[in-house]
């Protein structure tokens, strides 16, 4: 491997529940600003909470990066991936 060719790989691990949790939470957070601006008739603070829900939405759906991205299941499938096609060992 040339040295102006190098890559860095990253290897993230997320469980089911995680990825729940995640999705929950940033909903709440959604649903709470929107409902505390209701309740205390606070017309920016609604705002706020609908301009974070399609901040949220567009980021979950219009990731570029995950369109050329590997999905690799488990660190062995990584390492051999390196290997087969880079001829390196990951450590």
């Amino acid at each position: 491997m040339k040295q102006d060719d190098k890559k860095t790989f990253f290897l993230v691990a997320q469980t089911a529940v995680g990825g729940v949790l995640v999705n929950v939470s940033t909903l709440a957070l959604v649903v709470l600003t929107v409902g505390i601006g209701a309740l205390l008739h606070s017309r920016a603070m609604e705002w706020t909470g609908a301009a974070m829900f399609w901040i949220c939405l567009l980021s979950r759906v219009a990731p570029r990066a995950k369109a050329r991205a590997q999905m690799f299941y488990c660190p062995q499938e990584l390492a051999d991936h390196l290997q087969e096609k880079y001829g390196v060992r990951a450590r």
